[in-house]
């Protein structure tokens, strides 16, 4: 690799055709996207070099906020390596895994993805391979989630696909058709249900079984079951895209996206925004680590229990009863403590309402008693008669 051009810091997963690496630019610093082609005898699904290098000058032509531009592509004797522009993030497998997006947020993830599949559409170059792995999630500094698609192109190399990408694949694909515009709605939608209800639409291992998953799938209905906070329109415009038969999808992204945000609620707006940049010193998590787990499917059958499969995050946990005893003891101990204080301070401000006790005992009788005999004297002299006389009385 050319170390003296871009240098590679840390590994960050281990795809089926490639190890990525986060690298930076000697020259600038940036941070950098660096994938490593692994040989044909270390992988099942190698990659056809000649190919790359033929596709290479258009995919370098792939330039938007929500796509990962193709810097350069450096071939050597023994190796093969891709550089393209690094957003920090995860990738949407491990996103939906530990991230439940609010409707909001599913709808904004459509619009960001709808906008980078419409350049290629542009172009005329499809990417062919729109798939959860291939999509980074990251959170913007302004607010919300930011999309970033990645390997544009790169499955037109791939003679074998693997499990992933033969998921989410569209069915004219699995039957020896090549990628569209078309094909590549059907799959980001799949994406995004996969984002959405972190279930995966197909559970196959072959391309028979795969096409039987997709003919039994029925995304309405799944979706009200999973996803029921998500409003109708998109649920139907997921479910539109999800089609079997291309003729019954959108005829291109420009229609599918016009429909989008014709269908956007009220005081909701998109806005372009920039990738987000790594920060010096900032860890990344590991891209890749969940990439390739499988997720049970909701069939019509098991449709009742449709909460069970809803990630754990959704969930709150309720504290236990003895943790919640302890924080009550303590909150106790800790305002008896500060009362202690409280009241000891008060004392020294506080006027003497009470006699000192300095004071002699035998003077508060004696007062008392002064005053008591004055009273009586003066009651005594209210209520005296004067002695009638004899003379009075005659």
């Amino acid at each position: 690799m050319h170390c003296d051009q871009f240098q590679p810091e840390k590994i960050l997963a281990a795809g089926p055709s490639a190890k990525v690496y986060r690298g930076v630019e000697t020259a600038t610093g940036r941070k950098v996207l660096i994938k490593a082609v692994l040989q044909d005898d270390e992988t099942v699904c190698p990659l056809d070099r000649d190919r790359v290098q033929q596709l290479a000058p258009s995919l370098m032509q792939m330039r938007h906020p929500h796509i990962a531009r193709l810097i350069t592509l450096l071939p050597m004797e023994d190796e093969l390596a891709f550089v393209s522009e690094f957003t920090p993030g995860m990738n949407g497998r491990a996103f939906d895994a530990e991230h439940r997006p609010s409707p909001s947020d599913v709808r904004m993830l459509a619009v960001q993805l709808m906008h980078a599949l419409q350049v290629g559409e542009n172009l005329r170059q499809p990417h062919g391979d729109p798939k959860p792995s291939n999509l980074i999630i990251a959170d913007h500094p302004s607010g919300g989630l930011f999309l970033q698609v990645q390997d544009w192109g790169l499955s037109l190399a791939r003679e074998k696909q693997p499990p992933e990408t033969l998921w989410f694949r569209a069915p004219e694909l699995h039957a020896g058709g090549p990628p569209t515009m078309q094909s590549d709605l059907f799959t980001a939608a799949g994406s995004l249900f996969c984002i959405a209800t972190n279930t995966s639409p197909t559970l196959g291992t072959t391309a028979e079984e795969i096409q039987q998953d997709w003919q039994a799938f029925d995304a309405c209905e799944l979706l009200d079951h999973l996803r029921p906070d998500l409003d109708q329109p998109l649920r139907d415009w997921l479910a539109w895209l999800l089609s079997v038969l291309p003729q019954q999808r959108p005829k291109s992204v420009s229609q599918a996206l016009k429909v989008l945000m014709q269908s956007m609620p009220a005081g909701s707006s998109y806005q372009a925004k920039q990738p987000p940049v790594m920060a010096p010193g900032a860890k990344t998590t590991q891209l890749g680590s969940k990439a390739l787990k499988s997720r049970p499917v909701l069939t019509k059958a098991a449709s009742a229990p449709a909460a069970a499969t809803l990630p754990l995050a959704a969930v709150p946990k309720k504290p236990s009863r003895s943790r919640a005893l302890a924080t009550a003891l303590l909150k106790i101990a800790a305002l008896s403590v500060i009362g202690f204080f409280v009241w000891s301070v008060m004392q020294k401000f506080i006027p003497v309402l009470y006699p000192p006790a300095a004071m002699s005992s035998e003077k508060i009788p004696a007062v008392a008693s002064a005053s008591i005999t004055t009273v009586s004297q003066q009651a005594a002299a209210t209520n005296t008669v004067p002695a009638k006389t004899s003379a009075d009385l005659r």
